[in-house]
């Protein structure tokens, strides 16, 4: 569903299937609110069984909706849509179609491709079977064990904390934008500590491959905000300021903005450091911003080519934003090490 509509995500399916099936889970929750004397109250959601209720601090008031665990299944994921361009090429009959659709470009683009396999996956009925059939026969379930995308341990650094975090220093936040780098700059340096000389690395791996970019800006920001909730500093993940989502937005007030655009080596470091963050400062109008790369020992020479350019940006006077390298390889026991 999220290939072939955006925003279309788990949320989005839970909430279709629940509206399909919410008179059965109305049943069920009307059952075990007479089993237990739970108080049950009347709701439009369902008007043939009543319902327990929360109530917010403002006294309004909304109904609870049980759902059985038994029903509760993780969906098949694909990870992004490469994941999926991968899988459903696997089918010689949709090869030979997408084939055909880009045949006509000379250097097709993500664009070219994603549009050239919807339309071979949508040509028919038939079509959308073996595209679907693909698709499943090479994707897996969403493992808790080797948490791929790090929503596991976010879970477990919110309801627990983080062994080590203390307070920031005390920050003058009325000073603008440069002391906000501060704190951020500070949050970086935590992390990067806990993953360079600590064991954190550990979580960012599985099965002896790098998990996946979501997973360290996951982890991170559960350690930033912290910090920030300490320093009255908002910090909003993926931010969408007119010019795409930036992976990180601080401010306080509303000119004072630092902007963080965490990427891993093996992925467009060159084009995001040139292109996409400057993109993202001019929508979010602002000119402080941090680069951060996770080097999982295939940055080869884009650490040189982003060094030039920053260095280039700063010789024409120009502000060029800070870049900063977290080596997130695997590590030795802290025993082990000298």
């Amino acid at each position: 569903m999220g290939f072939f509509e955006e925003d279309v995500g788990p949320d989005t399916i839970s909430d279709v299937t629940t509206t399909v099936i919410i008179d059965d889970l109305a049943s069920i929750t009307e059952a075990f609110g007479h089993a237990h004397g739970v108080p049950l109250f009347p709701f439009d959601i369902c008007a043939s069984h009543k319902l327990p209720k929360y109530a917010t601090p403002g006294q309004r008031e909304f109904p609870i909706v049980l759902v059985p665990i038994d029903i509760v299944r993780d969906l098949p994921i694909a990870n992004d849509w490469s994941d999926i361009e991968r899988a459903a090429l696997e089918n010689a009959r949709i090869r030979d179609r997408v084939n055909s659709f880009l045949s006509q470009i000379a250097r097709p683009t993500v664009v070219d491709r994603k549009q050239a396999l919807r339309d071979a996956a949508l040509a028919s009925v038939d079509d959308f079977d073996f595209f679907l059939a693909a698709v499943k026969a090479n994707v897996t379930n969403y493992d808790p064990n080797l948490d791929a995308l790090g929503y596991y341990r976010l879970k477990e650094i919110i309801a627990k904390g983080f062994p080590g975090l203390k307070q920031a220093a005390t920050y003058n936040l009325k000073l603008g934008p440069s002391e906000i780098v501060r704190v951020v700059s500070e949050t970086i340096a935590f992390f990067k500590r806990h993953v360079e000389a600590g064991n954190l690395w550990e979580e960012l791996w599985a099965g002896g491959k790098p998990k996946k970019e979501r997973a360290s800006q996951l982890i991170y920001y559960a350690i930033a905000d912290a910090f920030c909730k300490a320093n009255d500093v908002d910090i909003s993940p993926e931010a969408n300021m007119g010019g795409g989502p930036i992976d990180f937005k601080f401010s306080s007030g509303y000119e004072a903005r630092v902007l963080v655009e965490m990427k891993r080596s093996g992925g467009t470091v060159v084009h995001g450091y040139e292109k996409q963050l400057e993109f993202y400062k001019a929508a979010s109008q602002t000119d402080f911003a941090l680069f951060v790369v996770m080097d999982y020992g295939d940055l080869g020479k884009k650490l040189i080519e982003i060094t030039r350019i920053r260095e280039e940006r700063l010789s024409r006077g120009e502000r060029a934003s800070e870049i900063i390298v977290i080596d997130a390889k695997p590590k030795a026991s802290s025993s082990k090490r000298q």
